[in-house]
């Protein structure tokens, strides 16, 4: 490893070769909110989004996911496919998963206790490619009340579409988001 260049990385070549760059991190937009959702119309032109959330709260208690856009957020979609393995510190795990819901989940069963907050990250893949599904991976850690929970998760919008839009806060046909940080960063190939 010669030492990162913008969150990325460079490898050095065999053989006295040039370095070569193995991607970096492009932040597009941080929003810190204090209302129902959290919209990003901006995308770039990137094949892979990170995406980060810090410190989320909800007004009532409800899964927390995203919807996608396809018209720069005038509107956004439905029918979601997910599967995501959830952990809880008692040391019980269960799955939820999905075929069809309105939004796509990322956790789940977030409280309006005081001490229900979360946080997590979530990598999109193929937004902007109108002849691929749009995907994605996420992590999530949050307190559901007094319990520590983890959640893994995949989800898909099995539907060929260029994607321009995410909205973050819907959950079950509820907007509830009330606070939250998010950062959304396009990961730039060599």
């Amino acid at each position: 490893m010669v030492g990162p260049t913008s969150f990325g990385y460079q490898v050095a070549g065999f053989g006295g070769g040039t370095a070569v760059s193995l991607g970096s991190l492009e932040l597009i937009d941080t929003q810190s909110v204090s209302s129902a959702v959290c919209d990003f119309t901006s995308l770039g032109d990137y094949d892979i989004h990170f995406l980060t959330f810090f410190d989320i709260e909800v007004t009532t208690q409800t899964e927390f996911g995203y919807r996608l856009s396809d018209d720069g957020g005038t509107s956004f979609e439905t029918g979601y496919a997910f599967a995501n393995q959830r952990g809880n510190a008692s040391g019980t795990f269960d799955e939820r998963k999905s075929t069809g819901q309105n939004s796509a989940r990322i956790l789940g069963d977030l409280t309006t206790a005081s001490t229900s907050r979360g946080s997590g990250y979530v990598y999109f893949y193929s937004l902007g490619d109108s002849a691929k599904y749009s995907f994605s991976t996420s992590h999530a850690t949050f307190m559901q009340g007094t319990t520590y929970t983890m959640e893994f998760g995949s989800q898909a919008y099995a539907t060929a579409s260029t994607i321009n839009g995410i909205r973050f806060g819907e959950g079950t046909g509820v907007t509830a988001l009330t606070t939250g940080t998010f950062s959304l960063y396009g990961i730039k190939e060599s």
